[in-house]
């Protein structure tokens, strides 16, 4: 029996190591000990709702309450109100039910319809609308369906009301094309200009005509996305907080003649963190500038979720613009205040060192965040003990889960909470479904941001040439943000005019200018030239310069581009104003040249000019490859795409992704020293480095792939072959015997990203 009862314990102890030998998240050469005296981990029981709100600890003035949860809601991650004020959430179900991720790829996601019947500001009923999803992430309403995804594509669904009805239909099947649960896109947000975004893409979609349309735009963020009343569009990535853009989308974006890049984006503030619990539970939480070992608490952000610019008077006037971002893995909610800087935003976390809401309950997960029509702040609690993906996780994320049993229960738990200021009670309920689109023009000067914009949605979708008229008194009346809205109104109806353009033009107001100029790249070409008085005599400012110069450069007659020389002799040493102006020019570089006729000269636009003409004058055709070097190269391909998920970071078109990873294109560190780049794929990379002339400072380190056991010698040979030879990239092939005598010469370095010091 002893004999037997040691067979069994030995066999146990294996089951036990097993999995910690083959988690994909580990890196040789890291000690993954943690330094936490667990004395001081609390323990993290489940918590029901009451014990849960105990929990918290909110910036005094403010009171957080209850709105949903079990068995009312389930792993809620994306939300969106309807016209009468009902939440559809996205419930991603079958995300980490335990720590190996089992069942993943089973469909059991659900889109849910939650109403509070008696609005006593609780859910008192559930709707499931559709189930069976796998992993859905992004929802978009409309009168008559929904767009929603899944783990691959984007579809539209008819509704009628809660109920779905008719086939389900693709609109784009590459939607969330390559990378894994935590690289996908996923939101479908709103913006001013009737475009819907995403983040983690580089892709907007807006139904014309009864169809859909995609359109490429710069790419945004992680997980969640927002925008601020003026249309500017805001984003994080898990170790970056907040990221804002300081143009409209696409302003300065979509001259394919030429690599030129603008930078439209720029982190706000910094991303530390202050949490009130211990967090020994994140992913390198053994590393002592991830976890304090003063106080063993996480200090930056790795885990920063969705978030919102909460536009409502709900929480005091002082907070009305405010940036709420969610950060699942440290239990807290940050407050970021911004404004303008120059050529970017500028801000500061608004509460100093303490957290507008954090939690001491290690199960707490905040995910997202809205301004709610209520005025209130909601927030979305996936309320699950396992936030990071099964591709990242270490053994010493799986000792920390399993010891204090965060992997149970793995499904059938979420909450959403509602926060306001204690002196201010909930706002009325919505009660826009039914509303004609004249009948809507009033909500577009409300104070609450969530009604302008769905009162706008509305007018859009229901509209006609009887709406015009009153658009046009909202749009000249006194209501600053109401006569943005109305702009925007005739824009998505096709009822713009340059006589509107002319009327935010002659308005003295900055904001309302730039929008407006923005608009006007959608007028026909006759009303381009109508505008052209009106264009030449308007005294542009520091922000409305960038869209005169994008619009006159759009409109493109002799006249405009000689409006553009004078503008850009005034103005195009101001950020981003030459980049809107080549953007505009696309196809008519040569003509603006000759109009130009050296009035106005500077290097980097001289530059993009140049590269256009080249590129219009001449057909590159790239060399054919066949046999092996083909095959590595498709093979190559599915692994940059697929299971190596190189894409996550620097993007299909392999130029790179903000705050993630640097370009691949025409990078000297692929085309270069193969033994190099060799040594980058096999044991990681560590920032800040230098690519072709241009410095990068990714929030972490790019991870190797000679420790995961999954990947082999011949994968990093062939995603080397496929990077190499792709895009504008013509190198050779590099074989596997290469990398067998990389992985031999450097087995040393065992797994440790290198620093750019050590390759040059």
């Amino acid at each position: 029996m002893c004999y037997l009862r040691r067979l069994q314990l030995a066999a146990l102890a294996l089951a036990l190591i097993s999995p910690l030998g083959a988690q994909q998240g580990d890196r040789k050469g890291h000690n993954m000990t943690s330094f936490v005296p667990e004395d001081v981990i609390p323990p993290a029981p489940f918590l029901n709702v009451e014990q849960a709100l105990k929990s918290f600890q909110l910036a005094p003035g403010f009171v957080i309450e209850e709105v949903a949860s079990e068995p009312f809601v389930d792993m809620p991650c994306m939300l969106k109100f309807d016209g009468d004020g009902q939440m559809w959430i996205c419930e991603l179900v079958g995300y980490m039910p335990d720590v190996d991720g089992t069942g993943e790829d089973i469909p059991q996601g659900r889109i849910v319809v939650l109403t509070d019947s008696d609005d006593d500001g609780k859910i008192d009923k559930r709707t499931v609308f559709l189930e069976k999803l796998l992993l859905p992430r992004s929802i978009y309403l409309l009168d008559d369906g929904i767009l929603w995804a899944n783990q691959e594509s984007l579809f539209f669904q008819g509704r009628d009301g809660n109920k779905p009805v008719g086939k389900r239909v693709v609109v784009d099947k590459d939607y969330a094309r390559g990378g894994n649960v935590e690289h996908k896109a996923n939101s479908l947000v709103l913006g001013l200009d009737n475009w819907i975004y995403n983040a983690k893409s580089d892709r907007r979609y807006k139904n014309v005509n009864g169809k859909w349309v995609m359109e490429r735009t710069p790419f945004r963020g992680q997980w969640g996305i927002d925008r601020d009343d003026y249309g500017r569009l805001f984003h994080n990535s898990n170790s970056t907080l907040l990221v804002g853009d300081f143009t409209f989308p696409n302003a300065v974006y979509g001259n394919t003649n030429s690599k030129m890049k603008a930078g439209i984006s720029a982190r706000i503030s910094s991303n530390r963190v202050w949490p009130i619990r211990v967090t020994p539970g994140v992913n390198r939480g053994y590393q002592r500038n991830t976890v304090s070992p003063e106080n063993y608490k996480l200090i930056n952000a790795t885990g920063a979720s969705g978030l919102t610019i909460f536009r409502s008077y709900g929480l005091g006037k002082a907070l009305y613009g405010t940036a709420f971002i969610t950060e699942a893995t440290g239990h807290l909610v940050k407050a970021i205040s911004y404004q303008d800087g120059d050529g970017k935003l500028i801000g500061e976390h608004t509460f100093g060192e303490k957290e507008f809401l954090a939690s001491t309950d290690e199960r707490f997960r905040p995910v997202n965040a809205y301004t709610a029509p209520d005025n209130s702040l909601y927030v979305l609690d996936m309320y699950h003990g396992i936030i990071q993906h099964r591709t990242y996780v270490t053994s010493y994320l799986r000792k920390q889960i399993l010891s204090r049993g965060l992997d149970k229960p793995g499904k059938g738990h979420g909450r959403i909470y509602r926060i306001r200021h204690k002196d201010q009670a909930r706002g009325p309920a919505p009660r826009l479904e039914k509303l004609s689109a004249t009948e809507l023009t009033p909500h577009l000067s409300h104070p609450n941001g969530w009604w302008r914009d769905t009162a706008q949605r509305l007018i859009v979708e229901r509209g006609n040439e009887t709406t015009a008229e009153p658009l046009d008194k909202v749009l000249r009346s006194p209501e600053k943000l109401g006569r943005l809205h109305a702009l925007w109104c005739l824009e998505g109806l096709g009822l713009l005019k340059a006589e509107h353009i002319t009327v935010a033009l002659k308005s003295g107001d900055e904001k309302f200018a730039s929008s407006a100029l923005m608009a006007g790249l959608s007028l026909s070409q006759r009303d381009k030239n109508a505008l052209l008085p009106a264009l030449a005599s308007f005294k542009s400012g520091p922000e409305s310069s960038i869209y005169k110069a994008r619009l006159l450069a759009e409109t493109g007659t002799s006249a405009a581009l000689g409006n553009l020389v004078s503008e850009l002799k005034l103005n195009g040493s101001k950020p981003l104003v030459r980049e809107a102006a080549f953007t505009g020019l696309k196809d008519r570089e040569a003509v603006f040249l000759g109009v130009n006729n050296g009035r106005y000269s500077d290097g980097n636009l001289d530059k993009w000019l140049q590269e256009a003409l080249q590129k219009n004058t001449r057909k590159i055709e790239p060399p054919s490859i066949k046999g092996e070097h083909l095959a590595s190269f498709q093979r190559g391909e599915k692994l940059y795409m697929g299971r190596a998920a190189c894409i996550g970071c620097h993007g299909a078109d392999g130029a790179g992704l903000p705050n993630l990873g640097p370009p691949l294109d025409e990078s000297d560190w692929v085309n270069g020293d193969t033994s190099r780049l060799a040594k980058v794929l096999l044991h990681g990379l560590q920032g800040p480095i230098t690519v072709s002339g241009k410095r990068y400072t990714p929030p972490a380190a790019m991870p190797g792939l000679s420790m995961n056991p999954t990947v082999s010698d011949k994968d990093i040979a062939d995603i080397l072959t496929f990077i190499r030879h792709a895009w504008s990239n013509r190198s050779g092939k590099v074989d596997q015997s290469f990398i067998q005598e990389s992985r031999e010469k450097t087995k040393k370095q065992g797994g440790v990203p290198y620093t750019e010091k050590q390759l040059n």
